[in-house]
């Protein structure tokens, strides 16, 4: 999948407001907060005090035909190599992460995480089955 350019400078501009890891004393960030507008195309970054850090427009985005799963799915698959070339190496105190959310704020996944000892990636396939393994879990649990 060939990087968006727009989401390129997205990440860059994130990274510029903040110090080069190691430079200066990591800012106390946990998450950086990504919104994207399926009908828009608006994607905002908003630190964890709901401040916008910045903003871009993705026009491909717009009035996406998709519906909202595979929507999110697509962004989340654009997003992550991009953060892995230009959004781990910024001056905010790890672990940390990227999450989607949707234009309300609402909780859509972990793009990505961003630890002391390594980078590591919550893909789909760990996220989506979480929830009903953890049931099925509990639930055998409550049958011994």
């Amino acid at each position: 999948m060939e990087k968006n350019k727009n989401l390129i400078r997205f990440i860059s501009k994130i990274a510029e407001k903040f110090p080069t890891a190691g430079e200066e004393e990591a800012k106390a960030v946990t998450d950086i907060h990504v919104r994207v507008s399926q009908d828009t195309g608006d994607v905002m970054a908003f630190d964890d005090d709901g401040k916008e850090i910045t903003r871009v427009i993705v026009e491909e985005w717009m009035n996406s035909p998709l519906d909202t799963d595979e929507f999110y799915g697509m962004v989340h698959k654009a997003f992550t190599p991009v953060i892995e070339d230009g959004g781990t190496n910024i001056g905010i105190a790890m672990p940390f992460n990227y999450v989607l959310e949707n234009e309300s704020g609402k909780y859509i996944t972990e793009l990505y995480i961003v630890d002391d000892s390594e980078t590591t990636i919550i893909g789909t396939p760990f996220m989506e089955n979480l929830s009903r393994e953890l049931d099925d879990f509990i639930e055998q649990l409550l049958q011994v």
